[in-house]
């Protein structure tokens, strides 16, 4: 075994191997490694990231989206100055101009032509760029697109809350520039939204309808802006110049009427018929001139809409009243909470379903249900109603004695109404007059059996005390530990569990469920009784006055 020094050093072949040597060189090529990566990454952040295209020889165009209600029509949208369009010319390698129209109008295309665009729609100019590059590139795919819409000024005048000039977009119709001439609120009621005039630079005026264009999209109705375009709102007449469509249509109402309105113009502005029209019967009423004579004809939508009847122009003040099918199908449904075995919302007929029919549906009562405190309420007024209704109620000459107690019963009546049912003969013992017929909307309520009587007020010990049948309101009274010092035992009631009236001991026999109300002695100032004496002295006064008198006319 030999035992090797590791101060001496190792030789190989003829090279000596130097560990600190070999160190040093590893440290500068490491260091060497990353410089160069280093450098590579602060280029790569410094320098705009490069699509694949672009790397190509592709011109890429990065524009910030311009909001568009559809795709641009060629043959509809108008080129001018500032719209920037790219030119491709597809050949080995692609050549691709992007271009912006000059303030001329016209679009200087590198090694073609400088080609006049303005006001032309983009299918002309397309055609005519076309033309021009194809007498320099002999390539037949040459391709035009419009990459950015153009800014553009109009002015809005006429019945708008705020006219001037407005900043907007080559793909913006007309009802964008009255939306902008009203911000932030909704149109003038007054402001016609049928007979807008949209006037050109060229001098050619187009009549805007945004009440069709609502119900056809027929882009001739609602055209596109251009710069230099006025728009015009005029005041509409809002009880004369109208025409209206009535019944089942989805857009029922009065409507501005325009010169050349058609009824079946008037069908599409009423958004079509709903599925209960009746389009064989549609009622057409015209009056005469001075208002006193009306006119009424039976008409056939259908026949019209397809042809077979003639169309005919409307009047101002003609109207159309569209007929319903008779369909009685609604969500008749009643409410069941409580002690049932399913409780939940169960569908009735109309005017046919009994209680004892959904009682029935519901699995009939829980063994823990009272049907002494059972409840079937009703709500005849309408949510949307109350108010009137609570207004009606108070045009009655209710003395000012009764007025709280009145008002207090109709705010009850109309948050909701009891039906005089009384469950216990219903189901117990079988009386089929309490059988009512069922509303929509009712709602039952099934309350638990308590097996308490409720003692509150100036007793001792206020709380639950179990039911007996047959016990007096002394005995609850007792059980809650007596009266206090301050009870006023002669005025106890007894509040009925079920609609919660307030009777006296004598006048009733206290039922599960029932509440003993102890009322308290009022506390009342010494100045109170002064004044009770001071009222007695001069009562007393008065008939001692009286009484001499007597005496003194009797002799």
């Amino acid at each position: 075994m030999s035992i090797v020094n590791r101060s001496k050093k190792l030789v190989i072949g003829e090279t000596r191997f130097n560990p600190v040597r070999m160190c040093f060189k590893l440290f500068a090529v490491m260091t060497l490694v990353c410089g160069l990566v280093l450098a590579q990454e602060k280029q790569r952040t410094e320098e705009p990231d490069v699509s694949p295209m672009e790397k190509k020889g592709y011109t890429v165009i990065q524009q910030q989206g311009v909001p568009l209600e559809s795709t641009i029509d060629p043959a509809k949208y108008f080129v001018g100055p500032s719209d920037i369009l790219t030119v491709n010319i597809w050949m080995s390698p692609p050549i691709s101009f992007t271009l912006t129209v000059s303030p001329e109008g016209t679009l200087v295309i590198p090694t073609i032509a400088e080609v006049p665009v303005a006001d032309m729609t983009l299918m002309k100019a397309k055609e005519k760029i076309l033309s021009e590059a194809r007498k320099k590139y002999l390539t037949p795919d040459i391709t035009v697109t419009l990459i950015k819409p153009r800014p553009i000024v109009i002015t809005v005048t006429g019945t708008v809350y705020k006219p001037g000039l407005f900043t907007l977009s080559a793909v913006d119709r007309v009802h964008r520039a009255l939306e902008e001439a009203n911000k932030p609120s909704q149109p003038p009621a007054e402001m016609s939204m049928r007979n807008i005039v949209l006037k050109h630079k060229d001098g050619s005026i187009d009549r805007v309808d945004l009440v069709k264009f609502l119900a056809t999209k027929n882009d001739k109705w609602n055209p596109y802006l251009r710069e230099g375009d006025i728009v015009i709102a005029p005041r509409k007449n809002q009880n004369k110049n109208v025409i209206g469509i009535y019944g089942e249509v989805n857009s029922p109402g009065r409507y501005e009427f325009v010169d050349g309105d058609s009824l079946h113009d008037l069908f599409q502005i009423g958004m079509g018929f709903t599925r209960l029209a009746l389009k064989d019967s549609i009622e057409f009423t015209r009056l005469n001139l001075d208002g006193t004579i009306l006119t009424s004809v039976i008409i056939n939508a259908n026949q019209i809409l397809d042809g077979t009847d003639p169309d005919f122009t409307l009047e101002p003040g003609d109207r159309i009243v569209v007929k319903a099918k008779k369909e009685l199908r609604e969500d008749y449904r009643v409410y069941i909470s409580g002690e049932v075995s399913y409780p939940g919302i169960y569908p009735i007929t109309k005017n046919h379903t009994r209680l004892s029919e959904v009682i029935a549906q519901a699995g009939g009562f829980t063994e823990f249900a009272s049907l002494k405190s059972a409840e079937l309420n009703r709500r005849s007024v309408q949510p949307s109603e109350v108010e009137t209704e609570r207004l009606l109620s108070s045009r009655g000459g209710v003395s000012a004695e009764d007025s709280l107690d009145y008002y207090l019963e109709t705010e009850l009546r109309l948050r909701k109404e009891i039906v005089n049912v009384d469950f216990e003969k219903l189901f117990v013992k079988n009386d089929s007059t309490q059988n009512v017929i069922l509303q929509s909307e009712d709602y039952i309520n099934v309350p638990s059996i308590k097996k308490t009587i409720y003692v509150f007020g100036q007793v001792v010990s206020p709380g639950h005390i179990p039911f007996i049948e047959g016990r007096t309101t002394e005995y609850y009274v007792m059980k809650a530990g007596g009266y206090t010092d301050r009870a006023r035992e002669g005025d106890v009631k007894i509040i009925k569990g079920k609609n919660k009236q307030w009777l006296a001991p004598d006048e009733t026999t206290i039922e599960d469920g029932d509440y003993v109300w102890v009322p308290k002695d009022p506390d009342r100032p010494f100045a109170y009784y002064m004044t009770i004496a001071s009222q007695a002295a001069t009562v007393l006064s008065v008939i001692v006055g009286i009484a001499v008198v007597v005496v003194q006319v009797t002799k």
